[in-house]
């Protein structure tokens, strides 16, 4: 688990591209077994690669490594497995990480890991069925295409749980996902996919699976959900030579599938951008919505008895709710909202909220949405005098006694225009000079200190202050500088 989140496309692709594989430690025991015993061959070893993905996953890539595939023959796990050999899948046994299932309570980035393979799980299903009924004789390649499709979010999940459920939360509340990634990661999860595999040696095909020479941008996909409008009619015909091969490509298959698989996850079975990808694959199979609806859940009752890892309940499951598809007549979960989306809200409702008001609800806000900060002072400044209006953390009698309106080159910056900035180590001990008389005191060796302004009125400014002896990440200083955003005379 990471303490600071990388943020941006090279960061996240340093942070992920030599990481370990996890794999349930008793496949892993298991496999070192096998491959010591003469005895054992290939085939007796199919079974437990395929009941690991990311163990099929490695030696798939191993596979088109050491025999450079331009033609992309090498699709399956099992065709890897037979060109690498023994000795060259126990040379992969150093990449792995074993994890173990057998606790009583699983860390909750394990629990997100398996529900996230489980979700790909479903998503590979479901291709693989709609791809059977097109008859493209493409249904295991398709199935293995759309299961490694989703590769580089299962890392994601492992091993930076706290962003992506922070991303998770913000699609939750209605975000777009594309917009979330690249305000959460500063990168889109597709395009970070698309790296990795090519760094790991995944075979084409997968990597094609994501890139809109192969499927359809979003202009082809409406113009392929309009030609299936009618959901008691056959789809129409396309005469766009584009379209047709795009249609003609079992790829979309696995993209779509792969949008079904995980918007259900997320927003259930009932969710109003579901159909839009029924109707793009109605068109492609040339089929009524409905048989497209009837394969998908279907696939996903396989999928629960074939694939139930126990990190989440199945998809199948849903569809045993009585009120699902009743839309407003029942009683959806409520989601709550977001500490930030909460302050938002706070504030919309009455602008007429005075400075003290909206810090006060700023520092409530910080106190859920940064749990890194075990510090944090809100001052006002008006008039050439900086006076603390809320703390928490610190000894209130030293707080009182610090001379915070003595001359600062940080407060007189922060005061004169809005600004944030983090520091720690080297920077922030170069920096204690610059800051308000004997106000070092209230700062360790170990500090990061994150401090923020913004006008609050026309008059006012409030600095914020906020000190960890541990470490703030980047999503802890995004959040800061949002909130700060949200209080700011300007919006309002």
């Amino acid at each position: 688990m990471i303490d600071k989140s990388p943020s941006g496309l090279n960061e996240w692709l340093h942070f992920l591209k030599n990481k370990k594989f996890p794999v349930r430690a008793v496949n892993l025991a298991r496999l070192k077994t096998q491959i010591k015993r003469t005895e054992d061959t290939l085939d007796g070893m199919q079974a437990n690669i395929a009941s690991d993905p990311l163990l099929a996953f490695a030696i798939l890539n191993e596979a088109n490594r050491i025999i450079p595939n331009k033609n992309n023959e090498i699709k399956t796990p099992f065709h890897a497995a037979a060109m690498v050999g023994m000795n060259g899948i126990a040379k992969l046994l150093s990449h792995f990480a074993p994890y173990e299932l057998n606790t009583q309570k699983k860390p909750p980035h394990l629990v997100a890991f398996l529900s996230e393979i489980q979700t790909s799980y479903e998503a590979a299903t479901i291709a693989r069925h709609w791809s059977i009924e097109k008859l493209t004789s493409q249904e295991d390649d398709i199935f293995w295409i759309t299961l490694f499709r989703d590769s580089a979010r299962w890392l994601l999940w492992f091993y930076a749980y706290p962003t992506m459920a922070a991303l998770k939360q913000r699609i939750q509340q209605g975000e777009k996902a594309s917009q979330a990634e690249l305000n959460i990661l500063g990168c889109r999860i597709d395009e970070l996919t698309v790296h990795l595999c090519n760094h790991w040696h995944t075979p084409n095909k997968v990597i094609e699976s994501f890139l809109t020479k192969h499927i359809p941008n979003a202009k082809e996909l409406q113009a392929l959900a309009h030609l299936a409008n009618h959901p008691d009619e056959l789809p129409g015909f396309t005469e766009d030579k584009r379209l047709t091969i795009l249609v003609n490509n079992p790829l979309i298959f696995s993209y779509c599938a792969n949008k079904v698989a995980h918007e259900a996850s997320l927003m259930r079975w009932d969710s109003k951008n579901l159909p839009f990808f029924y109707r793009v694959v109605a068109t492609v199979m040339h089929k009524r919505l409905s048989d497209i609806i009837k394969t998908a859940h279907f696939a996903s009752t396989e999928a629960a008895t074939l694939f139930n890892n126990g990190g989440k309940i199945p998809l199948a499951q849903q569809l045993l709710d009585p009120d699902l598809y009743l839309g407003k007549t029942r009683s959806k979960p409520k989601t709550s909202l977001s500490p930030i989306a909460a302050l938002k809200k706070a504030l919309k409702q009455n602008k007429e909220y005075d400075t003290k008001q909206k810090t006060g609800l700023a520092l409530k806000t910080i106190k859920q949405a940064i749990p890194n900060a075990q510090h944090s002072i809100i001052f006002k400044h008006s008039n050439n005098k900086t006076a603390p209006m809320y703390q928490f953390g610190y000894n209130i009698d030293i707080i009182k006694a610090i001379q915070w309106s003595a001359p600062s080159s940080v407060f007189k910056k922060l005061s004169d225009k809005r600004s944030a900035i983090h520091i720690f180590g080297q920077k922030l001990d170069n920096l204690l000079k610059d800051l308000p008389h004997t106000s070092d005191q209230i700062i360790d060796a170990n500090s990061h200190l994150i401090l923020a302004s913004t006008q609050t009125s026309k008059d006012e400014t409030a600095i914020f202050w906020l000190e960890t002896r541990t470490e703030f990440n980047e999503i802890d200083y995004k959040n800061l500088k949002q909130i700060v955003s949200l209080i700011s005379h300007n919006i309002l």
